[in-house]
């Protein structure tokens, strides 16, 4: 999708890497504040193919007026991807 309102996933990433640095252990309704769309497919994408660190716990919230509970998954940025580094090569 080309156009005005195009967001590539790299842009999306560095959202929710931004976010999750600051707020740790946020949950997929936390991290819907980035605006990324589907948030599990940028953080999937952000630990399959960007290179970032994300680790996944559970966190206890209370639902139904606050006599019951359930589990939601956390996320959290442990690191970002590293730059690529130039290897000096001598050609003569």
């Amino acid at each position: 999708m080309i156009g005005p309102y195009f967001d590539p996933r790299e842009a999306q990433a560095r959202r929710v890497a931004d976010y999750l640095a600051q707020h740790p252990e946020a949950t997929g309704a936390d991290l819907a504040a980035c605006d990324v769309g589907c948030v599990t497919r940028v953080l999937s994408a952000m630990a399959r193919e960007l290179g970032y660190g994300i680790r996944r716990g559970w966190r206890w919230v209370p639902c139904v007026a606050g006599t019951k509970r359930r589990r939601v998954r956390t996320y959290t940025l442990t690191h970002r991807p590293a730059a690529a580094r130039q290897l000096s090569l001598a050609l003569e």
